[in-house]
C-alpha cells in the first residue's frame, strides 16, 4: 500500500485526506494540532497522526515513514522549504499554492534528482488554470484567436447565509484575506500593462453578473500579466484576473486603507480596546464622540453604509483587543475572526467564471465557462473541497504513473488538466459553458 504524507491539517485538509483514504492509501497527517488531525482522519485505520511542528521534523518524518509522495497544505511561505526537503530526499511533492521564485529555482535540481514538484493545484490557482488551459487549447485547435481573457473567482457565503452587513464570511484563512487588502494588481488592457499598486485595485471595482446568481462586485487580483505566456495567448490584447464579492466590499476596504488599518509596523495593543485603537488612528481623546470623529476623518455621510459596516465590525467597541502585540493586519484579523464566522448549517459558495472574446476566421464569439459550487459549515466548505481535492487527485496521478514530467510543473499541461478535470467532474465539480455570437 502506497504512503502519502500530508503536511498541515487546516481548513482545506479534510477533503484532501478523505479522498486519499478512500482510495486506500496509507495517509500520514502532520500538524501541530492533534485535534485538527483527528478531525481530518475521522477515525479511519488508514490515517495516522504525526503531532508536532511540521517543517523542522520533515526530513526525519520522511526517513521514518518513507512516503511515496508529500502533499504540502501549509501556509504559502512554508511551501518552498518543504519542497526543498522533498528534493533532497528524492520524494515527489504537490501543493496548491503559486509558484514563487524560490520554488521555480528548484527546477533544475528536481530534474536531476528525478523529482516532480507539482504546484498551483488548488482552486485559484489550480482549477482556474486547468479550465482555462483546456478551453484556450481547444480555441487554437479550431483556428481561433483569444482577443480577451477575463477570469473571476470568489469564495463567499451562499445567498441564504449572506446575513451580515459586510456580505462576507470566513471559509478560508483570515490572514490571507486581510493581507490581500494591500496587494498589487496588474492587468493587460489594449495590449498595455496597467499597474494598481498597494491595494489601489479596490478603487477600480466594477459590477458583473453571474447568470443564475445575480450581480457581484469585482476587482483585479494580483498579477495577470504572466498568463499571456502561461496560457499560450500571444495574440491576446486584454487579460484580467479578478475577485468576486457582494457589492460594497471595495468601498469599505478603501476606507479601511485610509484609516490606516493595513499598517505593518509593530505596536502594542496591551490593555487597549478596539475603540482605543480607533481613537489613536483618528487622533481624538476619550472625551470626544468617536463615531462622529471617525465619520469626519473618513469624510463619510451620516447615512453612509461604510460607516454602518465599520461600526458593526467593532471599531467603536469598548472590548479589549485579544492580542498584546502585533501590526494592524493582526488587529483587523481579530475583528474578522470575531464577526465573520459561519453558523452551524450555513452554506458557503464558490464561484469561478472565465470569459473569452474569440475571433474565428468567420465569426466572433464570447465564450463563458462558469463553476458554481456549495459546501457546508457542518461538513466541508466548498472552498475546502475545491482547494483540497485537486492536490489529492494530482498525487494519485503521480503515484499511478500518469504524470511523469520532472521538475517544477503546473496544471496547464494536458497530462495534468485532462485527468484532473475528468475526476472533478465525477465528483460533481464542473464548468457550464455558453457561447454567444457578437458583431
Amino acid at each position: 500500500m502506497k504512503k502519502v504524507l500530508v503536511l498541515g491539517a487546516g481548513r482545506i485538509a479534510k477533503p484532501c485526506i478523505s479522498y486519499l483514504i478512500d482510495k486506500s492509501y496509507e495517509v500520514y497527517v502532520a500538524d501541530i494540532s492533534k485535534e485538527n488531525i483527528e478531525r481530518c482522519i475521522d477515525g479511519n485505520k488508514n490515517g495516522h497522526a504525526l503531532v508536532g511542528d511540521v517543517l523542522p521534523n520533515l526530513a526525519r518524518s520522511i526517513d521514518d515513514i518513507s512516503p511515496d509522495i508529500v502533499i504540502c497544505l501549509l501556509p504559502q511561505p512554508c511551501m518552498a522549504q518543504a519542497a526543498k526537503v522533498c528534493v533532497d530526499k528524492g520524494v515527489d511533492y504537490v501543493n496548491p499554492s503559486y509558484i514563487k521564485d524560490e520554488m521555480r529555482a528548484m527546477d533544475g535540481l528536481a530534474k536531476e534528482k528525478g523529482v516532480t514538484l507539482l504546484c498551483e493545484l488548488g482552486l485559484d490557482p489550480g482549477i482556474d488554470h486547468m479550465s482555462a488551459s483546456k478551453t484556450i487549447e481547444e480555441i487554437h485547435e479550431n483556428n481561433g484567436k483569444v482577443l480577451s481573457f477575463k477570469s473571476w473567482c470568489g469564495a463567499l457565503p451562499a445567498l441564504a447565509a449572506n446575513n451580515n452587513p459586510l456580505g462576507y464570511k470566513l471559509s478560508w484563512a483570515p490572514s490571507s484575506l486581510v493581507h490581500a487588502s494591500r496587494r498589487d494588481a496588474r492587468i493587460v488592457r489594449d495590449g498595455k500593462v496597467i499597474l494598481w499598486p498597494n491595494g489601489e485595485t479596490y478603487a477600480h471595482a466594477g459590477l458583473i453578473e453571474v447568470k443564475g446568481l445575480g450581480w457581484f462586485e469585482e476587482y483585479a487580483n494580483a498579477d495577470s500579466t504572466p498568463y499571456v505566456k502561461t496560457y499560450n495567448m500571444p495574440e491576446v490584447k486584454e487579460v484580467y484576473r479578478g475577485t468576486l464579492r457582494f457589492p460594497g466590499w471595495c468601498e469599505m476596504i478603501c476606507k479601511m486603507q485610509d484609516l490606516g488599518l493595513y499598517d505593518d509596523r509593530k505596536r502594542s495593543f496591551k490593555g487597549k480596546t478596539y475603540a482605543d485603537v480607533t481613537r489613536e488612528l483618528v487622533g481624538v481623546g476619550k472625551e470626544e464622540n468617536l463615531k462622529e470623529a471617525l465619520r469626519s476623518f473618513l469624510e463619510l455621510e451620516n447615512c453612509s453604509f461604510v460607516m454602518m459596516k465599520l461600526e458593526w465590525l467593532g471599531l467603536l467597541d469598548e472590548t479589549t483587543v485579544p492580542i498584546e502585540y502585533g501590526d494592524m493586519y493582526d488587529f483587523v484579523e481579530c475583528l474578522y475572526k470575531d464577526k465573520l464566522g459561519f453558523a452551524s448549517g450555513e452554506e458557503d459558495l464558490s464561484v469561478m467564471m472565465h470569459r473569452y472574446v474569440v475571433e474565428y476566421p468567420d465569426r466572433r464569439v464570447v465564450k463563458t465557462s462558469t463553476l458554481i459550487d456549495y459546501g457546508s459549515s457542518d461538513t466541508d466548505f466548498s472552498v475546502a473541497k475545491l482547494t483540497g481535492l485537486p492536490p489529492a487527485i494530482g498525487a494519485q496521478l503521480i503515484l499511478e504513473g500518469k504524470i511523469n514530467k520532472k521538475g517544477v510543473i503546473s496544471p496547464t499541461m494536458p497530462e495534468v488538466y485532462e485527468p484532473e478535470l475528468e475526476e472533478l467532474k465525477k465528483l460533481g465539480i464542473e464548468f457550464k459553458e455558453t457561447e454567444e455570437a457578437i458583431d
